[in-house]
Order: C-alpha cells, then structure tokens, then sequence
C-alpha cells in the first residue's frame, strides 16, 4: 500500500487543483494507493490577543470557534475528493490547526506517508530568505515530495 498527502489551500483553487491532479496521476495504477487531501487552519500568532488576530480591529471578538471552522473545511475538502479523486483513491480528509508545514510534516508522520504531493506558488524573496512551506516540508518530511507550481 502506497499513501499519499496532498496538502491544499482552500482558498487557491487553481493550484489546489493541481495538486490533486498529480497526487491521482501517481497514485493512478499504484497497488493499493490511497491519497489523503490535508489543509491547515492558520494557528494565531503568539503574543497577538486573538480577538485581534481573527477580526483584525481594535475591539475584535473573543469567539475563536477553531472546531466549527475545522468540520467545515473538512466537508469541503470532502466535497473536493468526490469530485476530483476516484472513490477507489480516496482514503480520508485531515484537517489541521497551525503552522503549515509542521502540521504537513507531523500528519505525514501519523498516517504513515509515503509521498507528499504539494503547490507552491512562484517564490519571491522573501521565499529566498524564509523558505517557503514546501521547502520546508522537503527538508524534514520523512519522505518523498513533490512540488507542484502554479
């Protein structure tokens, strides 16, 4: 059995499509092949009240209803999977909360990947100078990965 982790941006349809493109393309005709579609919530910067971090004004909000907003990018990253991955490719949606390529990093650890197929938009330079997330899940991944660009 071969898994996969296609992480996606909710918010970059076009790259996210891509990228689950190519995870199907791979996993097409692999024995036992499985794809995992991910995308991470944004954790609140530390040292940020986070009424102001989620609504970006002076009085802000104290709700920061994390879970309400994780079942529902799960349901669209499963709506994304039906429409995009074959049932038979299909193993789960992960949905996590964080910094992305340590969240990426740690859920390829628990789900046992084999190969991470992710987007990453054209650097710039501050990319250079930070790393990018799929640079960053390149270089400590405990596995093969596969950028995707846009």
């Amino acid at each position: 059995m071969v898994n996969y982790l296609a992480p996606i941006d909710l918010e970059d349809e076009h790259l996210s499509k891509g990228v689950i493109e190519k995870a199907v393309q791979m996993a097409t005709g692999v024995d036992g092949a499985q794809i995992y579609l991910m995308t991470v919530i944004p954790g609140i910067v530390a040292g940020i009240d986070q009424r102001y971090a989620i609504r970006g004004e002076m009085h802000g909000s104290t709700e920061y209803p994390l879970q309400e907003w994780k079942d529902e990018a799960a349901k669209q990253l499963q709506i994304i999977a039906d429409k995009q991955v074959p049932k038979k490719l299909q193993a789960g949606v992960v949905v996590e909360n964080g910094t992305v390529y340590r969240e990426v990093v740690e859920a390829a650890k628990d789900l046992n990947i084999d190969h991470i197929v992710m987007g990453a938009h054209r650097p710039s330079l501050a990319d250079y100078l930070l790393g990018p997330n799929s640079a960053r899940v390149a270089r400590h991944a405990g596995c093969s990965v596969t950028v995707v660009r846009e």
